[in-house]
């Protein structure tokens, strides 16, 4: 009986850290909780940040895939490691692209977040090879986020979505355009109170949203 004891504490540790390694402590915890529910969830409100890797498609075509796997990976570390260290929740990888939330409903959230996309771009500065720099663009912005269980019928995925989520993705998309890594949105700056961390660049139309928007650029 020890043993058969044993052997669930064991199985139900396990699951727990293959949950939380792939979905993130937060989502884990809600799907061993139960919701598994497709269409379950809850709205919250959220600052986010959504980062693409630069000239991916060059590098896979010309680098041999274990290259490439090992430059992804030291990308996402630089990157995860202080978005976990700051508090924040990594949602998912998406090839060389990554989108994270820090929920407004912990302390200085929209704080926490500028200090782990800052740490993120240190570390870039600090370990990349000059033969290869490793470069990325960061979109940021805050708002409601409806947050839960989104798929077909046998296969779920824990994630967000909304017009905020969006709105991170376009200014992510931007910074190629106005050269600057980091844009976040006037919103942002507001929650944030860090205009003197960034320069207003002025109203710029998004795809996708009726009205010009603010946009800001971090200063790094």
């Amino acid at each position: 009986m020890f043993s058969l004891v044993t052997e669930i504490r064991l199985k139900s540790q396990l699951a727990r850290t293959l949950l939380r390694t792939y979905v993130g402590s937060h989502a884990s915890e809600q799907i061993l909780e139960g919701a598994t529910t497709r269409g379950s969830g809850a709205t919250l409100s959220a600052a986010i940040m959504i980062c693409d890797l630069r000239n991916f498609t060059e590098l896979s075509g010309r680098r041999h895939r274990d290259y490439v796997i090992g430059v992804l990976n030291e990308y996402f570390d630089m990157i995860a490691e202080p978005i976990e260290a700051f508090g924040g929740e990594i949602l998912k990888f998406i090839g060389d692209g990554l989108l994270a939330i820090f929920p407004l409903t912990e302390p200085d959230a929209c704080r926490r977040l500028l200090d782990a996309v800052c740490a993120a771009y240190d570390a870039t500065a600090r370990r990349t090879p000059p033969a290869h720099p490793i470069r990325f663009g960061t979109g940021v912005h805050v708002g409601e986020v409806m947050y839960g269980n989104i798929g077909s019928k046998r296969r779920l995925d824990f994630t967000v979505i909304g017009p905020a989520v969006n709105l991170a993705s376009r200014l992510e998309g931007l910074t190629n355009d106005l050269k600057r890594p980091v844009l976040v949105s006037g919103d942002f700056v507001t929650a944030a109170g860090c205009s003197a961390k960034t320069d207003c660049l002025g109203l710029h139309s998004i795809k996708g949203f009726d009205d010009a928007l603010e946009v800001h650029a971090l200063r790094l």
